[in-house]
């Protein structure tokens, strides 16, 4: 008993200073971990936000009624301009919430692979995904590319 508090009368500076250190550790460390949280929330709204938009966009201008139809006649009527820099911009919304999904973690990524499957398969996605997809992240490709193969 002895040598143990004479050790604490020779170390207890040390001791004070390793648990400050040790404490301060796992207060940054929380500190972190709901820091991460709060980013993941921040960006899910983001991303939700700018998803009404785009999509709000689409329903209510006229000139992009055509990208949702099933039968569409290329050949009578190409791609107009608006139409491709809308699916420009939907394929990029579709690589956020793809990251995203990916970086949470979550089981959200099944219920996208449905989403591609069925937007990138009408005529006018399918047109300019083929046209663009090599300018793309090519795991972003892959992703798409396995959610169009399990039709």
């Amino acid at each position: 008993m002895a040598g143990v508090f004479s050790w604490v009368q020779s170390n207890w500076s040390n001791a004070i200073s390793a648990v400050g250190i040790i404490g301060s550790l796992c207060f940054t460390a929380g500190y972190f971990r709901e820091d991460t949280k709060t980013r993941q929330v921040s960006n899910v709204l983001a991303v939700s936000e700018r998803h009404r938009i785009l999509w709000s966009d689409a329903s209510t201008r006229p000139e992009l009624s055509r990208i949702f139809n099933t039968d569409v006649d290329l050949a009578a009527r190409p791609i107009l301009v608006a139409e491709e820099e809308f699916l420009n911009l939907a394929f990029v919304h579709f690589e956020m919430g793809w990251r995203l999904a990916k970086s949470i973690g979550t089981s959200e990524i099944n219920g996208q692979q449905a989403d591609i499957r069925h937007f990138f398969s009408l005529p006018l996605p399918h047109v300019v995904w083929e046209k663009t997809k090599s300018n793309r992240n090519p795991k972003f490709v892959r992703f798409v590319e396995r959610a169009l193969r399990r039709r």
